[in-house]
Protein backbone atom coordinates (compact mmCIF):
# COMPACT_ATOMS: atom_id res chain seq x y z
CA UNK A 1 0.00 0.00 0.00
CA UNK A 2 1.77 3.11 -0.89
CA UNK A 3 0.52 6.67 0.32
CA UNK A 4 1.54 9.02 -1.68
CA UNK A 5 1.78 12.25 1.52
CA UNK A 6 1.97 15.48 0.25
CA UNK A 7 3.36 17.83 2.72
CA UNK A 8 1.45 21.05 2.83
CA UNK A 9 2.26 23.95 5.14
CA UNK A 10 4.77 26.36 5.41
CA UNK A 11 8.90 26.07 5.25
CA UNK A 12 10.91 27.32 7.98
CA UNK A 13 12.29 29.91 5.52
CA UNK A 14 9.40 30.87 4.27
CA UNK A 15 8.11 31.76 7.43
CA UNK A 16 11.09 33.33 8.76
CA UNK A 17 10.65 35.70 4.96
CA UNK A 18 7.22 36.63 6.34
CA UNK A 19 8.99 37.65 9.93
CA UNK A 20 11.49 39.70 8.47
CA UNK A 21 8.96 40.92 5.97
CA UNK A 22 6.64 42.11 9.01
CA UNK A 23 9.08 43.10 10.67
CA UNK A 24 10.22 45.90 8.59
CA UNK A 25 6.87 47.18 7.72
CA UNK A 26 6.35 47.58 11.59
CA UNK A 27 9.39 49.41 11.99
CA UNK A 28 8.53 51.93 9.13
CA UNK A 29 4.96 52.39 10.32
CA UNK A 30 6.40 53.29 13.99
CA UNK A 31 8.77 55.60 12.24
CA UNK A 32 5.87 57.52 10.30
CA UNK A 33 4.09 57.52 13.54
CA UNK A 34 6.75 58.92 15.86
CA UNK A 35 7.71 61.62 13.15
CA UNK A 36 4.40 62.84 12.80
CA UNK A 37 4.03 63.01 16.70
CA UNK A 38 7.28 65.25 16.37
CA UNK A 39 5.61 67.70 13.91
CA UNK A 40 2.69 68.29 16.16
CA UNK A 41 4.75 69.03 18.54
CA UNK A 42 6.77 71.30 16.91
CA UNK A 43 3.68 73.17 15.24
CA UNK A 44 2.06 73.21 18.87
CA UNK A 45 4.99 75.00 19.83
CA UNK A 46 5.49 77.41 17.04
CA UNK A 47 1.59 78.35 17.58
CA UNK A 48 2.35 79.58 20.61
CA UNK A 49 5.25 81.13 19.83
CA UNK A 50 3.34 83.28 17.44
CA UNK A 51 0.54 84.08 19.99
CA UNK A 52 3.20 85.01 22.39
CA UNK A 53 4.37 87.45 19.39
CA UNK A 54 0.92 88.74 18.24
CA UNK A 55 0.29 89.72 22.17
CA UNK A 56 3.43 92.06 22.39
CA UNK A 57 3.20 93.24 19.04
CA UNK A 58 -0.38 94.46 20.01
CA UNK A 59 0.87 95.81 23.54
CA UNK A 60 3.21 98.31 21.20
CA UNK A 61 1.42 101.85 21.42
CA UNK A 62 -0.88 100.72 24.34
CA UNK A 63 0.79 99.33 26.84
CA UNK A 64 4.53 99.77 25.51
CA UNK A 65 4.97 103.42 24.07
CA UNK A 66 6.43 103.63 20.49
CA UNK A 67 9.86 104.88 21.01
CA UNK A 68 13.46 103.91 20.01
CA UNK A 69 14.99 100.73 21.79
CA UNK A 70 14.95 97.47 22.55
CA UNK A 71 12.54 95.55 25.41
CA UNK A 72 12.65 91.81 26.45
CA UNK A 73 10.92 89.65 28.79
CA UNK A 74 9.80 85.87 29.33
CA UNK A 75 6.67 84.50 29.30
CA UNK A 76 5.77 83.46 33.15
CA UNK A 77 6.66 79.22 33.54
CA UNK A 78 6.62 78.68 29.77
CA UNK A 79 10.35 79.37 28.74
CA UNK A 80 9.20 81.26 25.82
CA UNK A 81 11.35 84.53 25.58
CA UNK A 82 10.46 87.77 23.62
CA UNK A 83 12.51 90.90 22.42
CA UNK A 84 10.92 94.10 21.05
CA UNK A 85 13.26 96.28 18.96
CA UNK A 86 12.34 99.37 17.58
CA UNK A 87 14.17 101.65 15.07
CA UNK A 88 12.55 104.72 13.31
CA UNK A 89 11.81 104.10 9.87
CA UNK A 90 13.97 105.87 7.36
CA UNK A 91 11.85 107.97 4.67
CA UNK A 92 12.65 109.38 1.43
CA UNK A 93 13.18 112.46 0.39
CA UNK A 94 9.86 113.32 -1.07
CA UNK A 95 8.31 111.57 2.58
CA UNK A 96 10.42 113.33 4.81
CA UNK A 97 9.17 116.74 2.98
CA UNK A 98 5.52 115.95 4.01
CA UNK A 99 4.73 118.01 7.25
CA UNK A 100 3.87 114.96 9.56
CA UNK A 101 3.62 114.89 13.11
CA UNK A 102 4.74 111.41 13.72
CA UNK A 103 7.82 109.06 13.18
CA UNK A 104 6.59 105.76 11.65
CA UNK A 105 8.53 102.79 13.40
CA UNK A 106 9.64 99.51 12.55
CA UNK A 107 8.35 97.01 15.39
CA UNK A 108 10.25 93.41 15.07
CA UNK A 109 9.12 91.06 17.69
CA UNK A 110 11.66 87.84 18.30
CA UNK A 111 10.30 84.82 20.18
CA UNK A 112 12.97 82.21 21.20
CA UNK A 113 12.73 79.12 23.26
CA UNK A 114 13.94 75.30 23.50
CA UNK A 115 12.33 72.53 21.23
CA UNK A 116 14.27 69.60 22.49
CA UNK A 117 18.05 70.32 22.41
CA UNK A 118 17.47 73.29 19.53
CA UNK A 119 16.90 76.45 19.85
CA UNK A 120 14.14 77.80 18.12
CA UNK A 121 12.62 81.42 17.04
CA UNK A 122 10.01 83.38 15.39
CA UNK A 123 10.07 86.97 14.33
CA UNK A 124 7.19 88.94 13.49
CA UNK A 125 7.35 92.56 12.81
CA UNK A 126 4.89 95.57 11.84
CA UNK A 127 4.59 99.70 10.87
CA UNK A 128 3.73 101.95 14.42
CA UNK A 129 3.35 105.63 14.85
CA UNK A 130 5.10 107.10 17.40
CA UNK A 131 6.51 110.55 18.59
CA UNK A 132 8.92 112.30 15.85
CA UNK A 133 12.48 112.15 17.13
Amino acid sequence: MSVSSKQSGFSLLEVLVAFVVMGLVVGVLLQLFGSSMRSVALSQEYSFAVQVAESRLAAVGTEIPVEQGNLSGEESSSGYRWQIAMEPLELDDKLEALPLTAQIFQVAVTVTWASGDKPREFHLSSLRFGKKL
